[in-house]
Protein backbone atom coordinates (compact mmCIF):
# COMPACT_ATOMS: atom_id res chain seq x y z
CA UNK A 1 0.00 0.00 0.00
CA UNK A 2 1.16 3.49 -0.79
CA UNK A 3 1.42 5.93 1.88
CA UNK A 4 -1.48 8.16 0.94
CA UNK A 5 -3.73 4.75 1.16
CA UNK A 6 -2.05 4.46 4.32
CA UNK A 7 -3.21 7.43 5.78
CA UNK A 8 -7.03 7.05 4.60
CA UNK A 9 -6.33 9.56 1.45
CA UNK A 10 -6.88 8.70 -2.26
CA UNK A 11 -4.34 10.21 -4.32
CA UNK A 12 -5.35 13.03 -7.10
CA UNK A 13 -6.07 12.35 -10.29
CA UNK A 14 -5.37 14.75 -13.04
CA UNK A 15 -4.01 17.28 -10.51
CA UNK A 16 -1.37 18.07 -13.05
CA UNK A 17 -3.23 18.22 -16.45
CA UNK A 18 -6.03 20.47 -14.52
CA UNK A 19 -3.06 23.23 -13.54
CA UNK A 20 -1.27 22.75 -17.31
CA UNK A 21 -5.07 23.26 -18.70
CA UNK A 22 -4.84 27.34 -18.55
CA UNK A 23 -1.33 27.37 -19.78
CA UNK A 24 -2.35 25.04 -22.82
CA UNK A 25 -5.80 27.23 -23.46
CA UNK A 26 -3.84 30.56 -24.12
CA UNK A 27 -0.11 28.70 -25.43
CA UNK A 28 -1.63 29.20 -28.90
CA UNK A 29 -2.26 33.07 -28.30
CA UNK A 30 0.83 33.82 -26.97
CA UNK A 31 2.83 31.95 -29.51
CA UNK A 32 1.05 33.67 -32.37
CA UNK A 33 1.35 37.15 -30.26
CA UNK A 34 5.58 36.20 -29.85
CA UNK A 35 5.71 35.88 -33.70
CA UNK A 36 3.99 38.67 -34.85
CA UNK A 37 6.29 40.65 -32.47
CA UNK A 38 9.51 38.84 -32.45
CA UNK A 39 9.80 38.10 -36.06
CA UNK A 40 9.23 41.40 -37.51
CA UNK A 41 11.91 43.00 -35.22
CA UNK A 42 14.65 39.91 -36.26
CA UNK A 43 13.76 40.49 -39.72
CA UNK A 44 14.07 44.26 -39.21
CA UNK A 45 17.52 44.02 -37.43
CA UNK A 46 18.64 41.47 -40.36
CA UNK A 47 17.82 44.00 -42.96
CA UNK A 48 19.95 46.61 -40.98
CA UNK A 49 23.00 44.37 -41.68
CA UNK A 50 22.62 44.33 -45.50
CA UNK A 51 22.94 47.23 -48.49
CA UNK A 52 20.19 47.37 -51.02
CA UNK A 53 18.05 44.55 -50.19
CA UNK A 54 15.75 43.81 -52.62
CA UNK A 55 13.77 41.20 -54.42
CA UNK A 56 15.06 42.20 -58.10
CA UNK A 57 18.50 43.32 -56.50
CA UNK A 58 21.14 41.01 -54.67
CA UNK A 59 21.99 42.06 -51.54
CA UNK A 60 25.45 42.58 -50.08
CA UNK A 61 26.14 41.90 -46.61
CA UNK A 62 27.77 45.44 -44.58
CA UNK A 63 27.50 44.76 -40.91
CA UNK A 64 27.11 47.89 -38.73
CA UNK A 65 28.19 49.73 -42.09
CA UNK A 66 24.70 51.23 -42.03
CA UNK A 67 24.96 52.45 -38.72
CA UNK A 68 28.23 54.10 -39.70
CA UNK A 69 26.76 55.80 -42.47
CA UNK A 70 23.69 57.12 -40.65
CA UNK A 71 25.55 58.53 -37.53
CA UNK A 72 27.79 60.49 -40.26
CA UNK A 73 25.25 61.95 -41.79
CA UNK A 74 24.06 65.57 -41.25
CA UNK A 75 20.75 65.44 -42.23
CA UNK A 76 20.62 62.89 -39.24
CA UNK A 77 21.69 64.94 -36.34
CA UNK A 78 19.74 67.48 -37.74
CA UNK A 79 16.53 64.92 -38.04
CA UNK A 80 17.46 63.30 -34.42
CA UNK A 81 17.23 67.01 -32.67
CA UNK A 82 14.15 67.70 -34.82
CA UNK A 83 12.64 64.80 -33.01
CA UNK A 84 13.94 65.28 -29.29
CA UNK A 85 12.66 68.91 -29.56
CA UNK A 86 9.03 67.47 -30.70
CA UNK A 87 8.83 65.10 -28.43
CA UNK A 88 10.23 67.37 -25.51
CA UNK A 89 7.91 70.45 -26.30
CA UNK A 90 4.90 68.23 -27.14
CA UNK A 91 4.90 66.23 -23.72
CA UNK A 92 5.51 69.40 -21.45
CA UNK A 93 2.68 71.08 -23.06
CA UNK A 94 0.55 68.21 -23.17
CA UNK A 95 1.12 67.52 -19.16
CA UNK A 96 0.77 71.37 -18.35
CA UNK A 97 -2.14 71.89 -20.44
CA UNK A 98 -3.80 68.45 -19.20
CA UNK A 99 -3.46 69.50 -16.15
CA UNK A 100 -4.47 73.01 -16.11
CA UNK A 101 -7.90 71.53 -17.38
CA UNK A 102 -8.57 68.45 -15.27
CA UNK A 103 -7.64 70.81 -12.37
CA UNK A 104 -10.48 73.31 -14.06
CA UNK A 105 -13.04 70.13 -14.19
CA UNK A 106 -12.44 69.51 -10.42
CA UNK A 107 -13.03 72.55 -9.22
CA UNK A 108 -16.37 74.23 -7.83
CA UNK A 109 -18.37 74.18 -11.30
CA UNK A 110 -22.18 73.36 -11.74
CA UNK A 111 -22.39 69.86 -12.66
CA UNK A 112 -24.51 70.76 -15.67
CA UNK A 113 -21.15 72.32 -16.86
CA UNK A 114 -18.48 70.13 -15.94
CA UNK A 115 -19.90 66.88 -18.16
CA UNK A 116 -20.24 69.82 -20.92
CA UNK A 117 -16.76 70.81 -20.68
CA UNK A 118 -15.34 66.97 -20.16
CA UNK A 119 -17.63 66.00 -23.76
CA UNK A 120 -16.11 68.87 -25.31
CA UNK A 121 -12.58 68.71 -23.73
CA UNK A 122 -11.94 65.11 -25.22
CA UNK A 123 -13.34 65.57 -29.10
CA UNK A 124 -9.83 66.07 -30.45
CA UNK A 125 -8.90 62.50 -29.40
CA UNK A 126 -11.76 60.87 -31.39
CA UNK A 127 -10.58 62.37 -34.55
CA UNK A 128 -8.20 60.20 -37.12
CA UNK A 129 -4.67 61.66 -37.99
CA UNK A 130 -6.13 61.82 -41.48
CA UNK A 131 -9.29 64.42 -40.69
CA UNK A 132 -6.73 66.29 -37.61
CA UNK A 133 -4.10 66.92 -40.37
CA UNK A 134 -6.21 67.91 -43.63
CA UNK A 135 -8.13 70.26 -41.07
CA UNK A 136 -5.40 71.87 -39.63
CA UNK A 137 -3.75 72.51 -42.92
CA UNK A 138 -6.83 74.33 -44.08
CA UNK A 139 -6.75 76.19 -41.01
CA UNK A 140 -2.97 77.51 -41.38
CA UNK A 141 -2.87 78.44 -44.97
CA UNK A 142 -1.78 81.35 -45.92
CA UNK A 143 -5.32 82.45 -46.74
CA UNK A 144 -6.90 80.11 -43.82
CA UNK A 145 -8.89 80.78 -41.34
CA UNK A 146 -6.05 81.06 -39.08
CA UNK A 147 -4.41 84.42 -40.96
CA UNK A 148 -8.16 85.54 -41.56
CA UNK A 149 -8.52 86.11 -38.06
CA UNK A 150 -5.24 87.61 -37.10
CA UNK A 151 -5.90 89.85 -40.03
CA UNK A 152 -9.18 90.96 -37.97
CA UNK A 153 -7.69 91.86 -34.81
CA UNK A 154 -5.45 94.10 -36.97
CA UNK A 155 -2.26 91.78 -36.28
CA UNK A 156 -1.34 90.49 -39.86
CA UNK A 157 -2.11 92.31 -43.61
CA UNK A 158 -3.30 88.81 -45.50
CA UNK A 159 -1.07 90.94 -48.64
CA UNK A 160 1.81 88.97 -46.84
CA UNK A 161 0.51 86.21 -45.11
CA UNK A 162 1.98 83.91 -42.73
CA UNK A 163 2.92 79.94 -44.20
CA UNK A 164 2.75 78.54 -41.01
CA UNK A 165 3.81 74.95 -42.45
CA UNK A 166 5.63 76.04 -45.53
CA UNK A 167 8.64 78.50 -43.42
CA UNK A 168 11.22 76.63 -42.32
CA UNK A 169 11.51 78.51 -39.25
CA UNK A 170 7.54 77.91 -38.28
CA UNK A 171 6.64 74.71 -39.34
CA UNK A 172 8.00 72.26 -36.71
CA UNK A 173 6.43 74.67 -33.90
CA UNK A 174 3.20 74.69 -35.74
CA UNK A 175 3.43 70.64 -35.97
CA UNK A 176 3.76 71.07 -32.30
CA UNK A 177 0.90 72.98 -31.69
CA UNK A 178 -1.28 70.72 -33.84
CA UNK A 179 0.04 67.36 -32.09
CA UNK A 180 -0.89 69.79 -28.27
CA UNK A 181 -4.28 70.05 -29.58
CA UNK A 182 -4.54 66.47 -30.59
CA UNK A 183 -2.89 64.68 -27.89
CA UNK A 184 -3.67 66.81 -24.50
CA UNK A 185 -7.39 64.39 -24.05
CA UNK A 186 -5.40 61.46 -22.85
CA UNK A 187 -2.88 63.60 -20.44
CA UNK A 188 -6.13 65.47 -18.92
CA UNK A 189 -8.30 62.14 -18.89
CA UNK A 190 -5.34 60.24 -16.21
CA UNK A 191 -4.86 63.51 -14.63
CA UNK A 192 -8.28 63.71 -13.78
CA UNK A 193 -9.05 60.48 -12.43
CA UNK A 194 -5.97 61.11 -10.25
CA UNK A 195 -6.89 64.28 -9.36
CA UNK A 196 -9.95 62.58 -8.32
CA UNK A 197 -8.78 59.76 -6.36
CA UNK A 198 -6.97 62.18 -3.69
CA UNK A 199 -8.94 61.80 -0.38
CA UNK A 200 -10.55 65.47 0.67
CA UNK A 201 -9.12 64.61 4.29
CA UNK A 202 -6.30 65.67 2.70
CA UNK A 203 -6.98 69.27 1.48
CA UNK A 204 -9.51 70.06 4.46
CA UNK A 205 -6.38 69.28 6.56
CA UNK A 206 -4.19 71.92 4.76
CA UNK A 207 -7.00 74.16 4.88
CA UNK A 208 -7.57 74.22 8.18
CA UNK A 209 -3.37 74.40 9.00
CA UNK A 210 -3.87 77.55 6.90
CA UNK A 211 -2.16 76.70 3.44
CA UNK A 212 -3.72 78.77 0.66
CA UNK A 213 -4.33 77.08 -2.61
CA UNK A 214 -1.21 76.75 -3.93
CA UNK A 215 0.16 75.48 -0.88
CA UNK A 216 -2.44 72.36 -1.06
CA UNK A 217 -1.63 72.23 -4.49
CA UNK A 218 2.30 72.09 -3.72
CA UNK A 219 2.08 69.90 -1.05
CA UNK A 220 -1.19 67.77 -1.63
CA UNK A 221 -1.93 67.41 -4.58
CA UNK A 222 1.61 67.15 -6.13
CA UNK A 223 2.97 64.56 -4.25
CA UNK A 224 -0.57 61.77 -4.62
CA UNK A 225 -0.29 62.97 -8.56
CA UNK A 226 3.17 62.40 -8.97
CA UNK A 227 3.22 58.60 -10.19
CA UNK A 228 1.08 59.30 -12.50
CA UNK A 229 2.38 62.42 -14.11
CA UNK A 230 5.62 60.13 -14.30
CA UNK A 231 3.89 57.56 -16.06
CA UNK A 232 1.73 59.91 -18.51
CA UNK A 233 4.90 61.56 -19.40
CA UNK A 234 7.11 58.09 -20.26
CA UNK A 235 3.90 56.91 -22.27
CA UNK A 236 3.81 60.06 -24.42
CA UNK A 237 7.91 60.48 -25.10
CA UNK A 238 7.50 57.22 -26.30
CA UNK A 239 4.46 57.54 -28.80
CA UNK A 240 5.88 60.87 -29.76
CA UNK A 241 9.04 59.88 -30.37
CA UNK A 242 7.37 57.27 -32.95
CA UNK A 243 5.31 59.66 -34.62
CA UNK A 244 5.02 59.49 -38.50
CA UNK A 245 1.56 60.17 -39.45
CA UNK A 246 0.74 63.90 -38.16
CA UNK A 247 4.11 65.15 -39.85
CA UNK A 248 3.96 63.39 -43.00
CA UNK A 249 0.28 64.07 -43.90
CA UNK A 250 0.83 67.82 -42.85
CA UNK A 251 4.41 68.54 -44.27
CA UNK A 252 6.10 65.63 -45.29
CA UNK A 253 9.05 66.71 -43.41
CA UNK A 254 9.48 69.66 -45.15
CA UNK A 255 10.39 72.23 -45.97
CA UNK A 256 14.11 71.73 -45.91
CA UNK A 257 14.05 68.91 -43.86
CA UNK A 258 13.33 71.07 -40.89
CA UNK A 259 9.93 69.19 -39.87
CA UNK A 260 11.85 65.76 -40.71
CA UNK A 261 11.36 63.20 -38.17
CA UNK A 262 13.08 60.24 -37.20
CA UNK A 263 10.01 58.10 -38.32
CA UNK A 264 9.28 60.56 -41.64
CA UNK A 265 13.04 59.79 -42.42
CA UNK A 266 12.71 55.78 -42.24
CA UNK A 267 9.99 56.17 -45.02
CA UNK A 268 11.64 58.18 -47.13
CA UNK A 269 14.76 55.86 -47.15
CA UNK A 270 12.70 53.17 -47.60
CA UNK A 271 9.72 54.02 -49.79
CA UNK A 272 11.49 57.10 -51.54
CA UNK A 273 15.37 56.27 -52.21
CA UNK A 274 14.68 52.36 -51.93
CA UNK A 275 17.35 51.66 -49.10
CA UNK A 276 16.00 49.17 -47.04
CA UNK A 277 19.29 48.51 -45.00
CA UNK A 278 19.86 52.20 -44.06
CA UNK A 279 16.32 52.61 -43.21
CA UNK A 280 16.19 49.15 -41.15
CA UNK A 281 19.12 51.02 -38.97
CA UNK A 282 17.51 54.21 -38.53
CA UNK A 283 14.49 51.54 -37.44
CA UNK A 284 16.63 49.56 -35.06
CA UNK A 285 17.70 53.37 -33.73
CA UNK A 286 13.96 53.85 -32.89
CA UNK A 287 13.73 50.81 -31.08
CA UNK A 288 16.99 50.91 -28.94
CA UNK A 289 15.57 54.15 -27.29
CA UNK A 290 11.92 53.67 -27.26
CA UNK A 291 12.95 50.48 -25.05
CA UNK A 292 15.22 52.12 -22.88
CA UNK A 293 12.28 54.13 -22.29
CA UNK A 294 9.78 51.53 -21.79
CA UNK A 295 12.12 49.70 -18.92
CA UNK A 296 11.67 52.82 -17.42
CA UNK A 297 8.33 52.84 -17.67
CA UNK A 298 8.01 49.53 -16.19
CA UNK A 299 10.09 50.76 -13.34
CA UNK A 300 7.90 53.41 -12.73
CA UNK A 301 5.25 51.18 -12.82
CA UNK A 302 6.65 48.69 -9.85
CA UNK A 303 6.93 51.81 -7.67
Amino acid sequence: MTAARRRGLRPRSGTLGKQLLPYALVAPSVLTLCFLLLYPIGRVIYFSLWNNYMVVRRPTFVGLNNFHWLFQQQVFSLIFSNTVLFTVFSVLLHLLLGLALAVLLTSDIKPLWRTTFRGVLILPWLFTSVVVSLTWRLLLHPLGVFNTLLSQLGLMDLSQPVNWLGEQKLALPAIILINLWRGYPFAMLMLLAALQSIPKEQHEAAAVDGANCWARFRYVTIPNIKPVVASVALLDTIWNFRLFDLVYLTTGGGPLNSTHVLATFTYQLAFERFEIGKSSAVVVVILVLTSVLTLFYLRVRRE
